[in-house]
């Protein structure tokens, strides 16, 4: 008689993020001989692991914001995949899609299921939408059998506001949730095409911030600091590279559209890796993060990081090592670790030399995720076992 295999479901909100981040995975899941269901949005992206990668794919509609009805829908199309799928091990990132799969999967007795806590939506919120964030965070932990954080600072500050019992708290260290693919990320000369098709000149260093155009990713303390370091004397470029379709992003265009030639802003980019390239020193003001991948594949391409000491990016620089440190919101800190390493192009590019070798040695695709799926209950996440002895998966 031949045996079925266990089913795993892997889901995250919006397709692109499957599509992008979590292809290792599923890989990892399909040899520990799971037959992997992949669940998000409906999606080109979506359609294109389902092909390129062998498995099976459902899409289900959900918002990223809070839609009672939508997300009610959105809840029982859940419980009937759960019905039909019977995975014995759900796999859940994204607050939305976690929301509704995990709360799903306890309804109908999936045996377990994992949040993979990439970020908390409710830092920087204020009031009655805090409260419903980390109201919603406490449900999802509710429903999940592990909450597993993707940097030290995240799962620190998710028990410090007590959204999940420290029995279910676990995260990856060093952090990140998927790695980095420093084969695909790897130094480059710049594209003289594209830097002329920006109008960037290549005889003035290049700042780079990219990432959402959006409050959360600072914004306005980098602004800030671009008009202090133009006070100072110090003539640079800003790049910005990222989606702009947040509901503040029209009036962060405009306000760097007023700054001048030495900005320019594009919207998001299928490959940023030649958007790296033109850069001299990367930047994330970050007001929070899980752990921001975008500075592994800034770091793998050799590029020294400027960010801030917020949740998640704290975590994703070793300060005077790979990069500085400075305090969120903070301008002319910015400013001024800007300038440092704008000044000292030898330092620069050592912090960019080791940033890659912290990458290739810390955070390769095979081993973050391997680490991901080989919590048990263990009292702390340094006691992580290899993943043949951990909580065998394929076998439970």
């Amino acid at each position: 008689m031949t045996m079925l295999k266990p089913v795993a479901v892997v889901t995250a909100t919006i397709p692109v993020t499957v599509d992008g981040l979590d292809r290792e995975l599923i890989r990892q899941l399909q040899s520990q001989g799971y037959d992997v269901c992949v669940v998000s949005s409906p999606g080109p992206e979506l359609d294109r692991v389902g092909a390129e990668m062998g498995v099976r794919v459902r899409s289900i509609p959900m918002t990223r914001e809070i839609s009672v009805m939508a997300d009610v829908m959105a809840l029982i199309a859940w419980l009937g995949v759960c019905l039909a799928e019977r995975p014995r091990l759900m796999i859940s990132a994204t607050p939305k899609a976690s929301l509704l799969s995990l709360l799903a999967g306890k309804a109908t007795g999936v045996q377990r299921r994992l949040y993979c806590m990439v970020g908390l939506r409710l830092e920087g919120e204020h009031g009655r939408r805090r409260q419903l964030l980390a109201a919603m965070e406490k449900l999802t932990s509710w429903a999940s059998t592990d909450v597993v954080a993707n940097s030290p600072s995240l799962a620190a500050r998710y028990a410090e506001l007590r959204l999940a019992p420290q029995r279910k708290l676990r995260q990856t260290r060093p952090g990140s949730s998927h790695g980095v693919d420093s084969d695909h990320y790897s130094p480059r000369l710049p594209d003289l095409d594209l830097a002329d098709a920006l109008g960037i000149n290549r005889s003035i260093p290049v700042v780079g911030l990219v990432g959402r155009l959006t409050h959360d990713k600072g914004v306005d303390t980098l602004i800030h600091a671009m008009d202090l370091l133009r006070s100072d004397g110090i003539i640079c470029q800003l790049l910005v590279v990222g989606p702009q379709n947040e509901p503040d992003s029209a009036a962060y265009l405009d306000t760097l559209k007023s700054m001048g030639d030495h900005v320019v802003a594009v919207g998001a980019v299928d490959d940023v890796r030649p958007y790296f390239a033109l850069m001299d020193v990367h930047v994330l003001p970050s007001l929070r993060e899980g752990f921001p991948n975008v500075v592994l594949e800034a770091s793998a391409m050799e590029l020294p990081t400027v960010t801030t000491d917020a949740t998640g990016a704290v975590d994703s620089v070793r300060d005077n090592e790979t990069g500085l440190i400075v305090k969120t919101q903070d301008p002319r800190g910015l400013a001024d670790a800007i300038k440092r390493l704008l000044c000292d192009p030898a330092r620069a590019s050592q912090y960019g030399v080791e940033a890659r070798k912290w990458v290739i040695s810390d955070f390769q695709p095979e081993s973050v995720v391997r680490t991901l799926l080989a919590f048990d209950r263990v009292t702390d996440a340094r006691d992580v076992l290899p993943l043949e002895q951990g909580p065998g998966f394929a076998h439970a």
